[in-house]
């Protein structure tokens, strides 16, 4: 082989990567993000026109680089979204073009199995998980006659809770009328599962069977990803945002002695007070404070997810 990589070899991805590793170098404007053969450029600017013209230039260079490079691009799978507040009107005529096809500008596109939205509302990504918990709950009420519980549980975790589950942190922030669909459907599956009535208080039975409320589930989540910040494991550009007070200054006030993290002005609820990082930082420093002993940000990633999921349980009493 002259060019490429072989097809269907343990080695093949790992190639690719090394064969693709320097695209971002024939960009001059946009940021580069690559997940196997899946390349996104992201672009951001305050006027449409600039925005247009950075962009269509971006594009030639990646095609100059494709065809020096020897790879063929489906400029028909490629997807145009611009992202803009829900209240803001985009009457501007964005001509974006890709080896002479013009892209028009999609309303959702599937990203790594995410829909995402160009009001990043989710309401795409909840509409589509709904239809697929729907069918698994169906699917639930069909084999539950026939399998022992410990294996209808199994089941469940199998076929619905990875289902609600994936990517949540994401998508599942805003608790509003769109999420409450996920919370109603995880508690008609629970009920399915031990035969209860539609009637029957759902709060014991995620009690009995040590399993997370949606939202909540949300909050354990929001949880370890600022531990695993603090403790820089996460990628690089996610290390670092976010900065407990005894770092950011050397007085000994009880804020800082607990690790807790200050918490940012915002000015909207959507992007603002239902942001990840808002909501992440809110829910630690609630943990850190009621448990003031623990010196949580210490401790092991498994001690801290155990202790808030016994915690979180026992409020279900």
């Amino acid at each position: 082989m002259l060019y490429g990589v072989p097809q269907g070899s343990v080695l093949g991805p790992l190639l690719f990567l090394i064969y693709i590793n320097d695209l971002n170098v024939a960009i001059k404007y946009s940021t580069t993000r690559h997940f196997a053969d899946d390349t996104t450029l992201l672009i951001k600017n305050k006027s449409l026109k600039q925005l247009k013209k950075h962009l269509n230039l971006d594009l030639r260079f990646l095609c100059n680089w494709l065809r020096a490079n020897k790879i063929s691009l489906n400029a028909s799978k490629t997807e145009l979204l611009l992202f803009h507040h829900h209240k803001k009107v985009i009457d501007y005529d964005l001509r974006i073009k890709i080896n002479g096809k013009r892209l028009m500008p999609s309303k959702s596109v599937k990203y790594l199995g995410v829909l995402i939205d160009h009001h990043l509302n989710w309401i795409h990504q909840i509409n589509l998980l709904s239809g697929k918990l729907s069918r698994a709950n169906g699917m639930l009420t069909k084999i539950r006659h026939y399998v022992p519980i410990n294996i209808i549980t199994s089941i469940y975790y199998a076929i619905f809770s990875s289902l609600m589950t994936y990517s949540s942190i994401v998508w599942g922030q805003a608790q509003n009328i769109n999420t409450n669909r996920i919370s109603t459907l995880q508690n008609k599956a629970l009920r399915t599962i031990t035969f209860s009535s539609p009637r029957d208080s759902s709060n014991p039975i995620y009690l009995n069977k040590k399993i997370l409320k949606f939202n909540d589930n949300i909050k354990l989540q929001n949880f370890l990803y600022v531990h695993d910040s603090l403790h820089e494991k996460l990628p690089t550009v996610l290390n670092k945002i976010f900065e407990p007070s005894n770092l950011k200054h050397n007085y000994c006030t009880r804020f800082s002695s607990q690790h807790q993290i200050p918490l940012y002005r915002v000015n909207t609820q959507i992007y603002g007070l239902n942001s990840i990082k808002y909501k992440a930082i809110s829910f630690w420093n609630t943990m850190v404070n009621k448990f003031p002993n623990r010196n949580l940000q210490n401790q092991k990633r498994s001690y801290c997810k155990l202790l808030i999921t016994k915690d979180i349980l026992d409020s279900y009493n």
